[in-house]
C-alpha cells in the first residue's frame, strides 16, 4: 500500500505540472519553444531526481516492484539533454510531445483494458480521455495544425488533457484500491464472526 502512495503521489505532481505548463501555453502561444524545453527539461531532471532519492530512502521490501532508479536516471539524462540541446529540440516540440502523449496512452489503454477484465464499473472513463489524448498526440505527431500559435495551442491543449488523464487514472485507481481493500476487510470480519460463532457452538 506505501508503494502505491508512492506512486500516487507522483502521478497527480507530474500530471499538476502538465496542466500548468499546458494552460500557460494555451493563455500565451507565444511562448519561446527553447523557453518551454528548457522548462520541461528541468522538470524532467527534477522528478528524475527525486525517483533516485526515494529508491534509495525506502525500505527494502518490494524492490523488485519498482523501477524508481532506472527511470529516475533515464528522466534525468532526458531532460538534461533536453536542456542541453533545446534549440534544435524546439524545431519538433510538437512531435515529441505527440510521442511522448501516445506512449502514455499505451499504458492508459492496458489500465482501462485491465480495470474491465477485473470487474471495475468506471472502466470506461480511463479509455475515454485515454482516446482522446491519443487523438490529439496524433494529430500533433502528423503536424496537421498551420502557424505556430495554433499549435502552441494544441501543444497546451495536449498536455492539459493528458495531466487530467493522468490525474482521472489515479482517482479512479485510488477509489478501486479502496473498494478492493473494504471487501477483502469486509470478508475476513465475515469468515471471523462465522468462526467465533461456530466455538461458542461447539462449547
Amino acid at each position: 500500500m506505501r508503494i502505491f502512495k508512492r506512486i500516487k503521489w507522483a502521478y497527480v505532481l507530474v500530471s499538476l505540472f502538465f496542466i500548468v505548463i499546458g494552460v500557460l501555453l494555451i493563455m500565451n502561444p507565444d511562448t519561446s519553444m527553447v523557453v518551454l524545453c528548457r522548462v520541461l527539461g528541468i522538470g524532467a531532471v527534477v522528478f528524475g531526481l527525486l525517483r533516485v532519492l526515494g529508491y534509495f530512502l525506502r525500505e527494502l521490501q518490494g524492490v523488485g516492484l519498482q523501477y524508481d532508479f532506472a527511470s529516475g536516471v533515464f528522466a534525468v539524462i532526458a531532460g538534461a539533454m533536453v536542456i542541453w540541446r533545446a534549440p534544435e529540440v524546439a524545431n519538433i516540440m510538437a512531435v515529441v510531445i505527440g510521442l511522448f502523449i501516445l506512449v502514455d496512452c499505451v499504458f492508459k489503454l492496458q489500465v482501462a483494458i485491465d480495470s474491465k477484465r477485473m470487474g471495475a464499473s468506471s472502466w470506461w472513463i480511463t479509455l475515454l480521455f485515454t482516446c482522446i489524448c491519443m487523438v490529439l498526440g496524433c494529430l500533433l505527431i502528423f503536424d496537421t495544425f498551420k502557424g505556430q500559435k495554433i499549435i502552441s495551442i494544441m501543444m497546451g491543449v495536449s498536455l492539459v488533457a493528458d495531466g487530467l488523464q493522468n490525474l482521472c487514472t489515479v482517482i479512479y485507481a485510488a477509489i478501486f484500491v479502496k473498494e478492493v481493500k473494504t471487501a477483502v476487510q469486509n470478508k475476513v470480519d465475515e469468515m471471523t464472526a462465522i468462526e467465533t460463532t461456530g466455538r461458542v457452538r461447539t462449547r
